[in-house]
């Protein structure tokens, strides 16, 4: 029987209530629409996966900048660069041989991800200079209703089945309230916005921020700046990078030689075991996070010992900047090669108490007195609430920026969040017991929570579900764990930190397989979770694939086997 013979007058095919047998075979992939938000490395990774896939996906990229990248692309100031080796931040699927340094900086690391969109064509799929505004969820049709505006500056709008937020938490950036701020009359800038004009060699700089931007900017620009002044707000952790016993001696950056270039070219065998021995090495890491352990007693006195070292004795400066109050690893451990020693240069003024105000000709100390400077650099960091940049509007039409404005306690494995039907995201919050990332790379965390989203993505299409969303049950029981869970770990201590990540391996593992059974589905078919068994024939005796695979596969090929030559052996003439 062929499909077009599946005729209701052969075979009874409506009942009374109105569900009627559709007239497809089992295994029949249904068109989906797809809306997401951010050309970052989520974006990526999601166009990468949805061309492979190539299964009547029509995906969209909606991207407020005007180029690809995300975090890399949005921060260029100097010296910003991963504090994650190379080899480890990029994607599975195609690996750089040629990286320059072991930890990159980000002009490099923006460079490798744009090559990707251009390799692969990826840029099909996305709409540079389109923000998102507005995300309503429509409950008679299942979809999803956006707000875009263009790169015109007008708005227009747009819709699709589901809908992906991977906008990232590394980009949202505004000026500090600070008094007089923007009265200043020499050069004013923000790390998330460094301009390319920017000349700062033989001025006097303010640079306002001591987390890893400020950090990072500092350590670069004082032996070329006039004169320095820093402040020191509260205590922090500074380590070497990631995986420091894999970098060079004292944990320090260092360039690729063109020797062991040629052989990561030659030789990807080498290379893949040489990326996995650091993976390792950075899924250890994780043990320091938990109370108590040897890992991280060995990490607390390691980190009071070494910065007590590289601060030489100045005690002024060991009281502010050395943490007392919380172990390694209650805020995210903050790498700064040279930022310590930078302190202690006679052009640098550090102080310990902030200023009263900005003037337009510098700043007015706590003490009272003026200190003239020509340029003042905010490293002042990011929106990191991880509430949404704009209103999603979910079922009841409750917005989820409304009920997040206290605290965040609907969400689900940083993927889902209740009575939000169809939208996902890319780093979500609360990524406390499972991944992403507070001891290693995001890359492949990234890669996980894709390949999570096109099984997702698969099952909609295939067993026709209009509606999904995680069960409040599920949600609530993730949430109750993950508190429990975080007394027993670093970020119990009095420090902080919107970055409370979990083990990427438990992660990985758990995403890999999702929890189907945490979820609510609405079908089509009038409702009938089963009307996607068709006519009770399968794309399998269509597509080519073997029919009798549960027999197992010939040559492990999934394919239709040719018989030719047996029939005439053994079938009846």
């Amino acid at each position: 029987m062929t499909d077009s013979e599946s005729d209701s007058t052969l075979w009874p095919s409506e009942n009374e209530r109105g569900y009627r047998i559709p007239y497809q075979r089992f295994g029949t992939t249904h068109p989906i629409k797809i809306i997401a938000i951010g050309a970052g490395i989520s974006g990526i990774s999601l166009a990468h996966d949805v061309d492979v896939q190539q299964g009547q996906i029509e995906l969209t990229i909606y991207e407020m900048g005007n180029d690809v990248g995300g975090t890399w692309f949005w921060n260029q100031y100097p010296g910003c660069r991963c504090d994650i080796p190379s080899v480890n931040y990029q994607m599975s699927w195609c690996p750089n041989p040629d990286w320059p340094e072991y930890y990159s900086t980000a002009k490099e690391i923006h460079q490798y991800y744009k090559r990707l969109v251009e390799k692969f064509n990826l840029g099909k799929y996305m709409r540079l200079s389109h923000e998102v505004v507005k995300a309503d969820w429509a409950e008679d049709i299942n979809k999803w209703r956006l707000t875009v505006v263009g790169p015109d500056g007008k708005q227009f709008e747009d819709e699709c089945n589901v809908f992906i937020n991977g906008g990232g938490v590394l980009n949202d950036w505004k000026w500090p309230d600070i008094e007089g701020l923007h009265d200043f009359q020499g050069t004013l800038c923000h790390t998330a916005r460094w301009p390319a004009d920017f000349d700062y060699k033989d001025k006097r700089v303010a640079v306002i921020g001591s987390g890893s931007s400020g950090i990072q900017v500092l350590a670069t620009i004082q032996p070329e700046v006039k004169h320095l002044y820093h402040w020191i707000r509260s205590p922090t952790w500074i380590t070497p990078g990631f995986a420091q016993q894999f970098a060079g001696p004292g944990g320090k950056n260092f360039c690729y030689t063109e020797e062991q270039k040629k052989l990561y070219n030659d030789d990807p065998r080498h290379a893949l075991r040489y990326r996995k021995m650091i993976e390792s090495e950075l899924n250890e890491r994780f043990k320091f996070i938990v109370q108590g352990t040897p890992e991280q007693k060995a990490a607390l006195e390691f980190a009071n010992k070494d910065m007590r070292q590289r601060l030489n004795g100045n005690q002024r400066l060991i009281d502010a900047i050395v943490p007392t109050s919380f172990v390694v690893g209650c805020r995210r451990p903050t790498p700064g090669n040279g930022y310590l020693e930078a302190l202690l240069e006679p052009n640098v003024t550090v102080f310990t108490k902030m200023f009263q105000r900005i003037t337009p000709k510098g700043f007015i100390d706590d003490e009272g007195n003026e200190h003239e400077v020509d340029a003042i650099v905010c490293a002042t960091g990011f929106n990191t609430s991880f509430i949404p940049r704009f209103p999603v509007i979910g079922r009841h039409g409750i917005n989820v920026q409304d009920r997040w404005k206290k605290y965040p306690v609907d969400s689900y494995l940083s993927l889902a969040i209740k009575d939000t039907p169809n939208y996902f995201m890319y780093y979500g919050p609360h990524k406390t017991v499972i991944g992403p990332t507070g001891h290693g790379s995001g890359a492949p965390m990234i890669e996980a929570m894709t390949r999570c989203f096109m099984q997702i993505i698969k099952k909609m299409q295939t067993e026709n579900i209009v509606s999904i969303k995680v069960k409040d049950k599920a949600a609530d029981d993730f949430n109750e764990h993950r508190e429990l869970y975080l007394k027993r770990t670093a970020w119990a201590g009095q420090c902080s930190s919107w970055f409370k990540p979990g083990p990427n391996v438990l992660f990985i593992e758990l995403l890999t397989n999702p929890r189907w059974e945490d979820w609510d589905y609405e079908y089509g078919y009038a409702g009938n979770r089963f009307g996607y068994l068709g006519n009770g024939f399968t794309m399998r005796e269509v597509d080519g694939r073997d029919t009798t695979f549960y027999y197992g596969l010939l040559d492990g090929k999934d394919e239709q086997p040719d018989y030719s030559d047996l029939r005439p052996m053994y079938a009846w003439m």
